[in-house]
């Protein structure tokens, strides 16, 4: 079963993407579906089974063109490896996230995604720094939280 914080996670990024503009009908059409589907596979990842999840966030990037409904589901992607023990291919999703999103909270989430996998690896130093860009891009109180516990567990 997925963490309660783990599934917020995934939701509140799914929120982010409700305040992205579409121009046409159809592009709000594909980006619904698209959502729809990133639900799916949400419910999947908290239901128990992140590989039938991550089939579902794969049909989402396979549908879309929208970079930030692609951030998402490729976060959501790395959460799943996460919970299945992949490690190294979630880190290198939420990096893609990274890379990929203009939104500063999605950015924020995959750094502190990617901080929580090196301190598990024993790198605290490369953990602390995705943790501290992390704290500077977010406006969110809850991840501020969730950040701010991070380090104070590297400082101990």
């Amino acid at each position: 079963m997925m963490p309660a914080s783990l599934a917020r996670n995934m939701l509140l990024a799914m929120l982010v993407l409700l305040g992205t503009g579409c121009a046409t009908w159809s592009e709000r059409a594909e980006a619904n579906h698209a959502l729809a589907i990133l639900d799916d596979g949400v419910r999947l990842h908290v239901g128990g089974d992140p590989e039938a999840a991550i089939r579902s966030y794969k049909k989402v990037l396979s549908i879309t063109e929208d970079p930030e409904m692609k951030a998402a589901a490729l976060g959501n992607i790395g959460l799943a490896l996460s919970t299945l023990g992949n490690t190294a291919a979630a880190q290198s999703k939420f990096e893609t996230v990274v890379t990929l999103t203009r939104h500063p909270e999605t950015k924020a989430r995959a750094l502190n995604n990617i901080g929580e996998l090196l301190q598990t690896q024993g790198q605290p130093d490369a953990a602390r720094a995705s943790y501290e860009e992390a704290l500077r891009l977010t406006t969110h109180p809850d991840l501020e939280n969730v950040i701010n516990k991070h380090l104070a567990e590297l400082d101990q």
